[in-house]
């Protein structure tokens, strides 16, 4: 798309092109948007899913300290039982 410095006029071909590369512009942005909002959506959903999973893990984790706490009493117990019988 040259134009002539000394008559700056765009000829119809010209604009036709531009119109066509912008309009080509205008689709890729609408696309780039689009899969923006949707990785945005997926980071949300993955974001929620971290949360889940750290308050089940930590969940997990008091059970866990408490069953450790059970297992020890029921030893001390069952020390205590065998010291006292033997």
């Amino acid at each position: 798309m040259e134009m002539d410095v000394q008559n700056p006029q765009i000829d119809v071909q010209d604009l036709h092109v531009l119109e066509e590369k912008i309009e080509k512009l205008l689709q890729a942005l609408g696309r780039l948007k689009a899969e923006r909002e949707e990785l945005l959506l997926k980071l949300q959903e993955k974001e929620a899913e971290v949360s889940r999973l750290k308050e089940e893990l930590n969940r997990r984790e008091e059970e866990r300290r408490a069953i450790k706490e059970r297992i020890g009493s029921l030893i001390e117990r069952l020390s205590q039982f065998s010291e006292g019988g033997a």
